[in-house]
């Protein structure tokens, strides 16, 4: 007699659909991960060399404090800020950029700026952008802020160490310090008027973008369209240095004038004006060089930014800060030699009754390691012909090999896998040894 069936468990092997990332985002697999890492390590030494101390802000913040520092009408508040409310129903959003951030935690918690402060942070940031070459919606930055301190020379002291970050990538001369001064608030209120007056004469022949930025106020920002109907009329709209003060051009010729003295080659750009309210007088970028009509994307970017703090509830304070895309950097590098050798330590355990070469092996890797290298060490137990794969597909550029003849004699054998010459030293030279 057959039990009666009590149970049925099905073992079915349909898969499930796979769970894809969310568009704009990306996953930082090794390789890309380590050129980040390189990027904000490279960014991090030079600042530090200036007397700059990291700090870091939540990614979540009350969407009032964008609102606020950003503008009602920015293209940022309008279209890509990632807002949502929480479980007690206040607005909270996805910071959009780093600046706003700093300053509310300096307002915050009190802190001084006489001496003024000097910071720097690195995270994501998030932004409902069409996802294109260097541009994500959850993106890497690394920016820094010089709070409470102003003049030219603040300004060209400034740029000069966004030029610094850049030489240490290896990048500066695929890039093109662009640079305007959008002057003082009543400079800039002068200029936005003699905009409106201008792009209202030409409404009708506007993109539907420009269109919008004329009506709700963000005329400046029509100067950043790449639309080609746009560009027509934007050639002969007035320029911002036709409304500067006296004091604002001072200031600006005076920070011309400091570039050139540090060898740090500039283009005005009298287009140049940035798209966040909160700049005034020095705004810059660096912009990758490119062949094309439509110019390259921008790496670097800053400026001035005075009346950030009052607008956040705080008191007066000058400033100057920028921020770079360390994804946009990461593309600029490709190609760049990287900063570090990779060695490959193999042990040739071929004929060995012990375990004395493996041991010399491993503390051979551990003095290379301590010397600052970045050492793999080849634990398969194949002759030398695979063991030397084995290094290549690991992206060395060097092994050092170790054998019974290496340990007898004290010594090490050093192969250079890219023309495969060879010496050998002895283990007390090998701290010492320039890998080149």
């Amino acid at each position: 007699m057959v039990a009666p069936m009590l149970f049925r468990r099905s073992f079915a092997t349909k898969k499930a659909a796979a769970v894809s990332r969310v568009r704009g985002t990306r996953d930082l697999l090794p390789d890309d991960a380590e050129s980040h890492h390189v990027v904000v390590d490279a960014l991090r030494q030079v600042v530090q060399r200036y007397g700059f101390r990291q700090i870091q802000t939540p990614m979540l913040e009350y969407t009032d404090l964008f609102t606020r520092s950003l503008g009602d009408g920015s293209d940022i508040v309008m279209k890509e800020m990632y807002t949502f409310n929480d479980n007690s129903g206040k607005s909270v959003t996805l910071r959009p950029e780093g600046t706003a951030g700093v300053m509310r935690a300096l307002v915050t918690n009190g802190l001084p700026v006489s001496p003024p402060q000097k910071l720097f942070y690195h995270g994501s940031m998030f932004r409902y952008e069409r996802p294109q070459r260097g541009r994500y919606r959850e993106f890497q930055q690394f920016g820094v802020e010089f709070i409470g301190s102003t003049g030219p020379s603040v300004d060209t002291e400034a740029i000069a160490m966004a030029a610094h970050a850049l030489d240490a990538l290896g990048i500066r001369q695929k890039t093109s310090l662009q640079l305007n001064s959008i002057g003082d608030t009543e400079s800039r209120q002068h200029y936005r008027t003699a905009l409106d007056e201008y792009f209202s004469k030409f409404k009708s022949e506007l993109s539907a973008d420009s269109i919008s930025r004329l009506e709700r106020g963000s005329v400046l920002r029509i100067l950043d369209s790449k639309s080609d109907s746009d560009q027509r009329i934007i050639a002969d709209a007035p320029q911002l240095k036709e409304y500067l003060s006296s004091d604002s051009l001072r200031r600006f010729e005076a920070v011309l004038d400091g570039l050139a003295a540090l060898g740090v080659d500039a283009v005005e750009n009298p287009r140049l004006v940035r798209g966040l309210d909160y700049y005034s007088h020095t705004v810059f970028e660096f912009v990758e060089r490119v062949d094309n009509d439509n110019g390259g994307i921008a790496v670097l970017a800053g400026g001035c930014y005075d009346g950030l703090s009052e607008t956040l509830g705080g008191a007066p304070v000058s400033c100057i800060g920028w921020a770079a895309g360390v994804d946009r950097l990461g593309l600029l590098r490709e190609g760049v030699a990287a900063p570090h050798h990779i060695i490959a330590v193999v042990p040739v355990l071929a004929g060995t009754t012990d375990d004395t070469v493996l041991h010399e092996a491993l503390r051979t890797a551990q003095v290379l390691r301590d010397c600052g290298h970045i050492v793999h060490f080849c634990h398969g137990h194949g002759n030398m012909k695979k063991q030397m794969k084995a290094a290549d597909r690991l992206g060395s550029n060097f092994a050092v090999i170790v054998g019974g003849d290496e340990v007898a004699q004290r010594q090490v054998r050093i192969k250079d896998l890219a023309n495969r010459s060879e010496c050998s030293i002895a283990c007390d030279e090998l701290a010492a040894y320039k890998f080149a």
